[in-house]
């Protein structure tokens, strides 16, 4: 039978080497494009955490971040990074085609990792991640920093708090103008099938794993994926590549509850329109709009009203250049409070969340090549595949 992954199931740094507090926490990021903005200036807010190395497979990217943010360590070698004596813990911030090689080699080093979503190129890679790191005395979790928007943990509380009733349905529906000009975003890796690139992976695999987060367990999934704007400028401006991955994805999901829902995200759309995301249940009906309105009904309300956010999940932290180092901050202390003490938060995205929502994509992919709804309950055998091949072997 197929391995299950909970959303409880964890790396396991209780019982470990992690009980005993480290005051000071030595960490490498490996990459320098989202980990430059985003994950560097949350690191350096945490108390206690020293960065000591920045790795880009450029070097002058490498030395411009490192000068820029006082790192001692600049370097184009990961390898030598992830062994460096000093180095504790890991982010892993690079393209997903290089997360797996890089993970098992900070676990195998005995480095805690934090992991840029998507978790891996397919299934496989992602369930070896999980295994390696359930072995071993780490603290491994996936950046799923959607969670920790104050938005979004207001309705984790809400819908635990039975303010939905018995969930029943969920829609998501998202039309962006990110990728709609083939001269604006130029030709990298997102537009690589095999560099994992793609929107379902990109932005599908955080939808998938706030669902996940707040519906529980999803038992069957069937969907389709487009690219719409299939050439792209590339990087020296000297022409257009094709693309071959997503910018446009659509998928049904049933969850073990019962309840159905529904993806439609769209990169592509002449204007940026936005996010809305509808839940109903027996009892109750919850709306975001966007990462800043919610909005709510109960059964004997007159219709919808605005529900605040309380302070408390808004904690008061610096304006950053970007909109997801608050969030990341939240995240990577819980990271670092489970590296001092093995005690995971509540919201904490472990491996296991990481490979389930990677699950998910892959069976979407699955779903279009094979026209059928794909099992995803581990009742039956489970292939895991990437983009490039269906394996007819089970994991």
């Amino acid at each position: 039978m197929a391995t299950s992954f909970s959303a409880n199931t964890r790396a396991h740094p209780a019982e470990s080497a992690t009980k005993s507090r480290v005051e000071h926490i030595g960490v490498a990021v490996i990459g320098a494009g989202f980990g430059a903005a985003v994950h560097i200036p949350a690191l350096k807010y945490l108390d206690g955490v020293d960065i000591v190395a920045i790795v880009s497979r450029r070097a002058e990217r490498a030395q411009a971040a490192a000068d820029r943010h006082g790192i001692p360590e600049a370097s184009t070698d990961w390898r030598d990074i992830i062994n460096h004596p000093k180095v504790d813990a890991v982010v892993i911030a690079t393209p997903p085609y290089l997360h797996h090689q890089m993970a098992i080699a900070a676990l195998g080093a005995g480095k805690h990792v934090l992991c840029e979503k998507p978790m891996a190129r397919n299934l496989a890679e992602a369930r070896d991640m999980v295994k390696l790191a359930s072995g071993a005395r780490i603290v491994a979790m996936i950046n799923h920093e959607f969670r920790y928007l104050p938005i979004r943990m207001r309705v984790k509380e809400l819908i635990d708090e039975g303010y939905l009733g018995e969930p029943q349905s969920v829609a998501m529906n998202v039309f962006r103008s990110t990728l709609a000009d083939p001269n604006d975003r130029p030709f990298g890796w997102l537009m690589e099938q095999d560099k994992a690139g793609g929107m379902l992976g990109a932005s599908g695999s955080h939808y998938i794993d706030s669902l996940r987060w707040w519906l529980g367990e999803i038992h069957e999934v069937a969907g389709s994926t487009a690219t719409m704007v299939k050439r792209r400028r590339l990087p020296d401006s000297s022409g257009l590549a094709s693309v071959d991955a997503d910018d446009n994805f659509a998928f049904l999901l049933k969850f073990a509850s019962g309840a159905l829902g529904s993806v439609h995200f769209c990169a592509t759309a002449p204007i940026n329109a936005g996010e809305e995301i509808t839940i109903s249940g027996s009892e109750g009906m919850l709306i975001i709009q966007g990462d800043g309105e919610l909005f709510g009904a109960r059964r004997r309300d007159l219709g919808l009203r605005e529900l605040p956010i309380p302070d408390r999940l808004n904690p008061r932290l610096p304006e950053f250049s970007h909109y997801l180092t608050r969030p990341t901050i939240l995240l990577m202390q819980d990271w670092v409070h489970a590296i001092r003490t093995g005690d995971w938060g509540a919201n904490a995205p472990s491996f296991a969340d990481g490979a389930k929502a990677q699950e998910i994509i892959d069976s979407v992919i699955r779903s279009e090549a094979q026209g059928r709804w794909i099992d995803t309950s581990g009742s039956r055998w489970l292939v895991g595949v990437g983009r490039s091949a269906l394996p007819t072997t089970p994991i």
